[in-house]
């Protein structure tokens, strides 16, 4: 069971979630249906509660889904019960009943406590689980437009963005006002039209009717599926949706007998006094009575129906949030049919844009704050970028005619992005982990993580900070002239402990980072890897800007480390960043160390004789010679003992690799007959380790075919896209290692490379930062 604090305003509690829950959130392969304990605690004696418990449990296993039963325990809150812990809910005589009102009073106290529908829809929501199974809905009481004697699931149902799936209000409730009262609060009333009925009514719990029309009726799991994403995933809507199921037509009780029944228990619970929360189980008592037990079957019948529905929902919900919006059609069971469904289809472009105009509002909701482990964590900025092209060639001091795009980005979110796409379909997981500030801009920010990548608990909002801004002036072309970048926020270190605490979390196997990041955050970060994770990451920095690159070498020097104690396994700069880290690092003298880096250099075979053998290949080829003129080499063999991988991005001229070896040799036998190999491949030839040499060796891909001539759209991206794709395929192969360890290990790494480079030129050719062509194109592959 893992423990998670939640720092939101919407909750500054902690739940307990256990961990066949939290990594089937995490993963987003199977849907989690969650459950009501009230049934355990309060509805069933014991031992027919348990047996009740766990063939629910088991109803939803079987449909494909993931039980969640809530309830607190010692005044704990707790998503997914264990199967001991479930026995110790049923068998315990002394549990709180918890609604919203219940729930610190029962922490403060360290009580044990059955939540209702409307705490369980609250723990679900701050667990992330979007479905809840239950048995009857809580409603308006008799003659409760005077008592006042309204459940708080109705008020819940209006606030908490969870859909219910139930059979309808409790039989002994006022139906028909429990109606209007969902309706005044704007909450979706739908029942599973399941055998072809003209008139659909709301199902009375224990009977398939109730007298009253439901307001919309389904015919589909996948139909309502639809209704919910669009509700509350598009839209951003924060209110539930209900689902009536009515019970099974062999096990539902007769109206007519259930009105006499109820009429009667009303009537002597209003002479015995009776009301508030011990009205229910008393009149379902005489229900039960007056059934002759009937009433009992009947509900542990439909308990289990609802969790099989409720995970149908939930598998087609899932399905449907990777798909994307969906056009929703459906049949209101009024009078008023024909004039309704011409009104309610909505085009679904209009859908997707209507989002963005919607965002602020979702994202001052944004509940999906439910830490978990990843594979690759992502650390960096995230920005409002607006991006304009100029229609002719720029007048300074003057205004110029243009196109201007705003959108989300930032290079920690592009990468992100990239990286999402170029995984798909992989087993690797990934988190981005971020900043904003405690203004609109943020709450915007906030909801389109969200919507993006289906989890925003990694971004941490900073109290009275303005949010990234990203500012490109184009040409007509579509080269940058100018950029200003508002990156303050992320120079602040109130974050580094939550950027800490988050990749402690996550122990991550791959660590990627952007220098828009503090000197101080950054050695706070390599500081984290080095020495609280169980396994070393492959840390890989994107060097962001020739400014900003220089910020890797005011980390301290121990936590950069010398190889092989070095912390960053790679960096990806361009010609300019790459001058600037290597001038940085001179300056601090870390060229200088003759204590650590010189020894590991000096390994490496940097001699004379490697140097006439570049310069003569470099005779014959004019990329290499381009790369000895320019300093791109013999700035990188500088770099290497503190960063053993360099790839340098040359624009139109491709990329060149870096890297440190202590196998050199085995280069000598792996073939070329790849089609992603590189160009050229030279080596040097250094110190002899038992039966390996170490060396240095330098790759060089050029552009990819189908990259030359491409139209140019924007290059905001490409780099972007380069390193989020080239980190995907680091996750999943050990191509950064110095040793090589099997031949399939550097052609995995060859054609990292090249889909990199093609992603990139996807990015170039859109209008979009992250072009999504690469989903289609890239992922799969390798």
């Amino acid at each position: 069971m893992r423990l998670l604090n939640f720092s939101r305003k919407l909750s500054k509690s902690a739940i307990a979630i256990s961990e066949e829950v939290l990594q089937t959130l995490a993963e987003k392969k199977k849907p989690v249906v969650s459950l009501e304990s009230t049934i355990i605690t309060h509805g069933f004696p014991f031992p027919a509660n348990i047996e009740m418990a766990k063939k629910v449990e088991q109803a939803v296993r079987d449909s494909g889904a993931i039980p969640a039963t809530c309830a607190f325990l010692k005044g704990k809150p707790v998503v997914g019960l264990t199967e001991s812990q479930l026995e110790q809910m049923a068998a315990s005589k002394a549990v709180n009943k918890v609604s919203r009102r219940d729930i610190g009073v029962t922490m403060a106290q360290g009580l044990d406590g059955g939540t209702t529908i409307a705490g369980t829809m609250i723990l679900s929501h701050l667990a992330g689980i979007k479905v809840f199974a239950t048995g009857g809905l809580g409603g308006v009481h008799k003659d409760g437009h005077i008592t006042m004697d309204v459940s708080a699931d109705l008020t819940e149902l209006a606030r908490t963005p969870v859909s219910v799936v139930c059979s309808g209000p409790k039989s002994i409730l006022d139906i028909a006002r429990t109606m209007e009262y969902l309706e005044t609060q704007g909450v979706f009333v739908a029942t599973l039209n399941d055998d072809e009925r003209q008139r659909v009514e709301v199902p009375g719990f224990f009977c398939r009717e109730s007298g009253v029309l439901s307001p919309y009726q389904v015919v589909s799991w996948r139909e309502a599926a639809s209704i919910v994403h669009n509700q509350n995933n598009v839209m951003g809507l924060t209110s539930s949706n209900l689902f009536c199921v009515p019970p099974p037509k062999d096990v539902a009780l007769s109206s007519d007998l259930m009105k006499r029944i109820i009429d009667d228990a009303t009537a002597q619970a209003e002479a015995e006094n009776i009301s508030g929360k011990h009205l229910t189980p008393f009149l379902l008592s005489k229900v039960a009575e007056g059934s002759q037990g009937k009433s009992v079957e009947c509900n542990k019948n439909f308990v289990i129906n609802n969790a099989i529905a409720a995970s149908h929902l939930a598998k087609e919900l899932l399905e449907l949030e990777k798909e994307g919006p969906r056009q929703v059609s459906f049949i209101p069971s009024t009078n008023i049919r024909e004039e309704v469904s011409k009104g309610t289809e909505v085009a679904k472009d209009n859908v997707s844009k209507s989002y963005d105009f919607n965002s602020l509002a979702r994202a001052a909701t944004s509940t999906a704050n439910v830490p978990q482990g990843a594979n690759t964590l992502i650390i960096g900025s995230i920005a409002l970028d607006t991006i304009s092209t100029l229609h002719k060639k720029p007048i300074m001091g003057d205004s110029n005619p243009g196109t201007s795009r705003s959108s989300v980005g930032g290079v920690g979110f592009n990468v992100s992005l990239a990286h999402k796409y170029a995984i798909s379909g992989s087993k690797k997981s990934y988190r981005f982990i971020s900043a904003v500030g405690s203004d609109l801009a943020g709450q915007s920010l906030l909801a389109e993580v969200e919507k993006v990548f289906g989890d925003a608990s990694g971004i941490k909002v900073l109290d009275s900070s303005e949010s990234a801004q990203y500012t490109a002036m184009l040409d007509p072309e579509g080269e940058l002239l100018l950029a200003c970048a508002d990156m303050s926020i992320f120079e602040r270190p109130e974050g580094m402990e939550f950027f800490k605490e988050q990749i402690i979390r996550a122990q991550p196997e791959t660590l990627v980072v952007d220098c828009n990041l503090s000197p101080e955050v950054l050695n706070s970060i390599l500081e984290t890897a080095k020495k609280d994770l169980k396994q070393p990451p492959k840390l890989i920095i994107e060097p962001t800007s020739a400014v900003k690159s220089s910020r890797i070498a005011k980390v301290n020097t121990k936590n950069l480390g010398v190889f092989p104690n070095n912390t960053i396994t790679m960096i990806t700069p361009t010609v300019g960043e790459l001058e600037s880290i290597h001038s940085s690092f001179s300056q601090r003298e870390l060229l200088d160390d003759y204590d650590e880096w010189f020894p590991a250099l000096d390994s490496l075979g940097i001699n004379s004789q490697f140097r006439e053998k570049m310069a003569a290949r470099a005779n014959k080829n004019k990329n290499l010679k381009y790369l000895l003129e320019q300093g791109v080499i013999q700035q990188c063999l500088h770099l290497l003992p503190y960063v053993p991988n360099i790839a340098v991005k040359l624009g139109k001229r491709g990329v060149v690799l870096v890297k440190l070896s202590t196998d050199v040799e085995r280069y000598k036998s792996i073939p070329t007959s790849s089609p992603f190999a590189p160009a050229f491949i030279i080596t040097s030839e250094g110190q002899q380790f038992e039966d390996r040499r170490a060396g240095a060796v330098i790759e060089y891909f050029p552009i990819p075919t189908q990259n030359e001539n491409i139209q140019v759209v924007n290059v905001t991206g490409a780099g972007d896209t380069f390193i989020g794709v080239l980190s995907s395929y680091a996750s999943r192969n050990d191509w950064l290692d110095s040793e090589i360890k099997s031949i399939e290990q550097e052609w995995h790494m060859w054609e990292s490379f090249y889909n990199a480079q093609v992603a990139s030129g996807l990015s170039i050719q859109s209008h979009k930062a992250i072009s999504p062509e690469i989903q289609k194109q890239i992922s799969g592959l390798s």
